[in-house]
Order: structure tokens, then C-alpha cells, then sequence
């Protein structure tokens, strides 16, 4: 079925699709192109432990040219250059990613490096400096269609990381071309997903939508969508982990996402993102587990400064006041069977230095909302991290 009226938030309406049946919902997609040519990006799990690739191959006549389960978490450079290699050799003109954030951000990466003959890393690592100068990408003929798995939401965003093999850490990529042409969200296909990451990923999902409602100057409409998208969020997470076979709160939450990334390429996040984009390179974390950890700190440490968005999230919580969203939002991560707590974790004491130091001077901690200008700062948040 078509998407219903949702808001037009950078364009996605007219490229969703809600469709249970994932053979049907390509089908409807590729049925206007001339001998279309279909490669499967897949994640490695829903490779070893689903039907899905067997499903398309058999169903679509001949149309998918290849599978495979290249990227990985946290998209380093050198995967995303294999499966460039892969999309040139097979003349695919479409690509299907089928998994989670890295899957999905990997196959935007590879368009955009395929499209614009980017060379090696070096090249791209310059690119990424330079994207919103880049005029003339739009015309590339691969369509990427984006099937998540998970509910970190890179299938409703133009924007794009990826480790760069150069520095180590995570390179960011904007541009409206990597946002992509189509997106299905598939319910069944989510049941593959393992429930720790399902629910990991939600909480990345609620830290995005958080964040935005705690961003300087948003737009009232964005942070309203943003708080529809937390409120469907918080309460299909429990549901599904009570029930973990329903499909109607496994659609909810990812209708939870749609709404919550509806800021995420308008407005910087704060440093629950920024420090989970170290964590997750430094001591090599999931990005899902990096929100469960550090939200309820960064909550706690912006407070002074964000009692106004945080008491408008107390009540989509359904808690008294701005102090108690913090503590609500561990017990809710707790509640769903995640860590909750930074020492959890058995982050090596060179790691955590190092966030510390790299904190103040990454751009995406730089954007909290309450200035982090010491190590002291940075200290402090880990603290609160528990």
C-alpha cells in the first residue's frame, strides 16, 4: 500500500512505501524501468538467517543480478569501496539495501562515490569537505531503494557516515542526494532483527528525536513531529518487547522513527550524539548502545539551559517535570533490557581519555545546547553516565 498523509518532511512522503510484503513492494518500484537490474545490499544476519534473497531472486524474474553482505558496522571506508566494485561490475541500476544504519548509509556512500568517480580514500575524505558545493549529482541513474531492518532511521536522512581509514574516526557526508528515492518499510523483515538491536537502535531513534526537540531555535513544527515520533516510540518499544512478534507495534515504531528524524538535517545534535560518534569508533560500540548510555547524561548535564524542551518531553513521557526526564528515560532503557550505564561497558581507560580530549573539538559536541569547553565538561557527562 502507498504511504498515508504523512507531513512532508524533506521530501520522504512521495517515497515511502508501508508494504508487508517485500517481493511486491520492489516489484511495484522497478515496474517502469526498462530491464531492470537489481543488486541486494544485505546485512550479514538477515543473509545467514532469512529467505528474503531467495524470495527476490525467485519472484522477480531474473531482475536481481547479485547479493551481497559487505558492510559493516559503523561503515568503514574500504567496504564501501567493495561495494562500489560490486555495483560497477553488475550494471545494477538499482540498489536494494536491505538491513540498518550501516547498510543504509554504506549504500548511499557508494552512489555518491561511484557517481562522481571518487578514486580512493583520500579523494573521498576531501569530499566530504566540499558535498554541498557538488551542483550536478542528482542526475545519476542508479535508484536506492532502503529497506531498514532496524530503527536507526539513516533510511529517512540525506546525510551519511562512514570511518574513514585515513583518521579513524567518523567522516560525515550531506547532501540531498544521499537521502533515498525510495524507502519500504517492510514490518516482517524487522522479525530477523536480533531485539537487542531492534530496541538499541529505537533508543538511537529516541535520541534523535530528543535532541532536536533540545536544539537552540528549532522550528515548533519539527519539534512536534519530533515528540509524535518519541511518544509512538516509547510506547511500542515496551509492547514489542513484551511481544516481540507483533507486527502493529513493530510498525508504529518505525512510523516512531519517520516522525522522530523529521530535525535531524535541519539541526545539529548535541553531545549525546558527538560522544556517541567517539564511543562508537574508540571503543567500538553500536551506535544504539552509545544513545542508552549517554542521553539520560547529556539530559541531566543540559538541564539549565533546556528546562523549556524538557518539560515539553515530560509530558509526552507523562512524568511531573523537566528533572524527571532524565531519570525516566534510564528506567525506560533499562525496562527494555538494555545498559543503561557507561561502566557497563568495559571502555579501556586510553578510550575514555581520548573522548575526552576529542570532545572539545568535535563539531557535533561542540553544537550542544549547554557549551562543553574542558575536558572538565567532558568529565562531568561521563560521570553522569554512570
Amino acid at each position: 500500500m502507498t504511504a498515508p498523509a504523512f507531513p512532508d518532511m524533506a521530501n520522504i512522503k512521495k517515497r515511502l512505501l508501508i508494504d508487508d510484503d517485500i517481493v511486491a513492494a520492489v516489484s511495484s518500484l522497478t515496474a517502469g524501468s526498462d530491464d531492470p537490474r537489481i543488486l541486494i545490499s544485505i546485512s550479514r544476519s538477515l543473509m545467514a538467517n532469512s529467505s528474503v534473497v531467495e524470495e527476490l531472486q525467485n519472484q522477480l524474474h531474473g531482475q536481481i543480478v547479485g547479493a551481497v553482505s559487505i558492510l559493516t558496522e559503523h561503515t568503514p571506508y574500504d567496504k564501501v569501496f567493495e561495494l562500489v566494485d560490486e555495483i560497477k561490475s553488475s550494471k545494477a541500476t538499482h540498489l536494494l539495501s536491505i538491513g540498518g544504519g550501516s547498510v543504509i548509509d554504506g549504500g548511499k556512500i557508494a552512489l555518491l562515490v561511484a557517481n562522481l568517480q571518487v578514486k580512493d580514500a583520500e579523494a573521498l575524505e576531501e569530499l566530504a569537505g566540499s558535498l554541498g558545493n557538488t551542483k550536478d549529482i542528482e542526475t545519476w541513474p542508479i535508484q536506492h531503494i532502503a529497506v531498514p531492518t532496524t530503527l536507526s532511521g539513516a533510511e529517512f536522512t540525506p546525510i551519511a557516515g562512514a570511518t574513514s581509514s585515513i583518521t579513524g574516526r567518523k567522516t560525515g557526508f550531506s547532501h540531498a542526494f544521499l537521502l533515498p528515492d525510495n524507502i519500504i518499510l517492510c514490518a516482517p523483515l524487522s522479525l530477523h532483527t536480533p531485539e537487542k538491536l531492534w530496541l538499541s537502535t529505537g533508543i538511537r531513534a529516541v535520541d534523535h528525536a530528543v535532541e532536536t526537540i533540545c536544539a537552540p531555535g528549532v522550528d515548533h513544527e519539527i519539534a512536534e513531529f519530533c515528540a509524535n515520533g518519541l511518544a509512538l516510540l516509547y510506547r511500542s518499544m515496551i509492547e514489542t518487547r513484551k511481544d516481540p512478534e507483533s507486527l502493529i507495534y513493530r510498525e508504529s515504531s518505525q512510523l516512531g522513527v519517520y516522525y522522530a528524524t523529521a530535525g535531524i538535517s535541519r539541526y545539529r545534535m548535541g553531545a549525546s550524539h558527538g560522544l556517541g560518534y567517539l564511543l562508537g569508533v574508540l571503543g567500538n560500540v553500536p551506535h544504539g548502545i552509545t544513545s542508552c548510555v549517554f542521553l539520560p547524561a547529556v539530559l541531566t548535564y543540559n538541564l539549565p539551559v533546556t528546562e523549556d524542551p524538557q518539560t515539553r518531553i515530560a509530558g509526552v513521557l507523562d512524568v511531573d517535570s523537566a528533572s524527571d526526564v532524565s531519570p525516566a528515560l534510564r528506567d525506560f532503557i533499562g525496562a527494555l533490557g538494555l545498559p543503561n550505564k557507561l561502566s557497563t561497558l568495559g571502555i579501556s581507560e586510553e578510550a575514555i581519555a581520548e573522548i575526552k580530549s576529542s570532545a572539545l573539538i568535535h563539531p557535533v559536541v561542540q553544537a550542544n545546547p549547554r557549551p562543553i569547553k574542558t575536558v572538565e565538561d567532558v568529565a562531568e557527562i561521563m560521570a553522569l553516565s554512570g
